[in-house]
């Protein structure tokens, strides 16, 4: 029942956001939308942050479910590559949850400790689960370089989600894509081969 409910705000709260843009989003206008007073809200959540949390993390977090579905042999490292390919084009044009997660990164940088604290969690999260996914899809042993590779993957989709938010990016995503794939197929498995030796 919680977690339905949950899933109602999150979803009224992307509604609200997709109408009214991250500074109008308030309190009161998500439970408007979900069909909950304010204080049924706040049984659920403290803040509008931490809403906003929850909605990116639920969405944003595709690492994780494919690490775990890879650990479980659910991909073969082809088709977890094409997974990965589907999932950042998908990323790329989650303009609502992109821009919550830039919107919770200013708040974090402005000095808000709790989504600072979230972010930081969440980072190493998913540098962890990247690493996990690298090491099972290449199939070779870690070595001190593999949390820099997972985390320079990272950093480089949040970089292209900025320039795509800002409108800034002047490289098609289809081409951001493709070399994306080729660094999967090729770049990666001679990193780590290097790596190993």
């Amino acid at each position: 029942m919680i977690e339905k409910r949950k899933l109602r705000i999150i979803d009224a709260t992307n509604r609200v956001i997709s109408q009214m843009g991250i500074a109008g989003t308030t309190m009161r206008k998500i439970a408007d939308e979900a069909g909950l007073s304010t204080g049924a809200l706040y049984h659920h959540y403290k803040s509008k942050e931490e809403i906003l949390y929850d909605a990116m993390d639920r969405s944003l977090s595709v690492s994780t479910r494919m690490a775990e579905e890879t650990k479980q042999g659910k991909y073969s490292r082809e088709q977890a590559i094409e997974q990965i390919g589907t999932n950042l084009k998908r990323r790329f044009n989650k303009k609502d949850e992109n821009r919550i997660q830039f919107y919770l990164a200013q708040e974090a940088i402005l000095g808000n400790e709790d989504i600072s604290l979230k972010f930081k969690e969440k980072y190493q999260s998913w540098i962890g689960h990247v690493d996990d996914l690298l090491q099972r899809i290449y199939e070779k042993q870690p070595t001190r370089h593999n949390k820099a590779l997972a985390s320079l993957l990272i950093g480089s989709i949040d970089g292209i989600v900025m320039q795509v938010l800002l409108g800034t990016n002047t490289v098609e995503i289809d081409d951001i894509c493709e070399v994306y794939h080729q660094l999967l197929i090729e770049g990666i498995p001679a990193l780590l081969e290097k790596w190993s030796e």
